[in-house]
């Protein structure tokens, strides 16, 4: 045998003796790892065995038992509470379902609602609610719109469209920004009063519209000097005529309607019904 099979033979036999070593070192830990565990399970048997013995002399649970159960209790009182505050009592659901109406989608959602509940049973004085949507809708407009008199096609839910288009010279196309920006100030302005007394643009604009297509209007005004025009330009009798004829699901916002009625009027010094 020549030197060089000499070395590679040598080389070979060290390297298997140094696998059998490293696996007779795994060997060894994994036998000293079994030792410990074996022994930390005896202690804790021990002294699990010690807890349970004192505990049945004295009556009391040992602490990480007590620990377990206040834990587990605790758990189970904080899912509780989470379906609580989930889950509200109808009283408590109709105080959230009051307070979030002041958000645009709560307000849709309430409308909608309206619009599929409510039956619609027109009397001739059943009208007048009607007319109340009505007139207000064409004081905003008229309010906007002071220089045109003619309204034709105008609604409160195209005011901004509207806004745009009366700016806009019919033959150059040419935008009067100055008069839009008038405009559009005269419609912010006044949405920011109205909105102080309850009224809401994501809601009341849609709201008018449904009002005065299933009640209509008035069909004949009332003479100047009766007592029925009087009525009629009475707030209070009004308020009275909501309370009793309108279905409950509409009271509150024909009143806001009226409210923001009655404020213009008040406002321009003119009666409630204009003709």
């Amino acid at each position: 045998m020549d030197l060089e099979q000499t070395v590679a033979v040598l080389l070979s036999k060290n390297e298997q003796l140094g696998q059998e070593n490293h696996l007779l070192k795994s060997v060894l830990g994994l036998l000293k790892e079994n030792v410990d565990l074996t022994a930390r399970m005896q202690s804790c048997n021990n002294d699990t065995l010690e807890e349970l013995t004192v505990c049945s002399t004295s009556g009391r649970q040992p602490p990480s038992l007590c620990q377990h159960t206040f834990d587990e209790r605790q758990f189970k009182k904080d899912i509780q509470q989470t379906r609580l505050k989930r889950t509200s009592s109808p009283v408590d659901f109709t105080t959230f379902i009051q307070s979030s109406v002041q958000t645009a989608i709560s307000d849709r959602t309430e409308f909608q609602s309206s619009q599929a509940k409510t039956p619609f049973q027109v009397k001739g004085p059943d009208r007048l609610l009607g007319e109340v949507a009505y007139q207000l809708d064409r004081r905003i407009l008229s309010h906007i719109f002071q220089g045109h008199r003619r309204l034709y096609g105008f609604t409160l839910l195209n005011i901004p469209g509207k806004i745009k288009e009366v700016s806009t010279h019919p033959l150059t196309g040419k935008v009067d920004e100055g008069y839009q920006l008038h405009l559009t100030q005269r419609h912010g302005d006044l949405m920011k009063k109205l909105n102080q007394l309850g009224y809401k643009t994501e809601l009341h604009p849609a709201f008018t519209e449904f009002i005065v297509n299933n009640y209509g209007i008035l069909k004949e005004r009332p003479g100047e000097s009766s007592d029925q025009a009087t009525d009629y330009n009475n707030p209070n009798f009004l308020m009275k005529l909501i309370m009793t004829k309108a279905p409950t699901e509409l009271k509150r916002d024909l009143l806001v309607l009226l409210t923001c009625l009655c404020s213009m009027a008040d406002g321009d010094r003119k009666p409630l019904l204009l003709w």
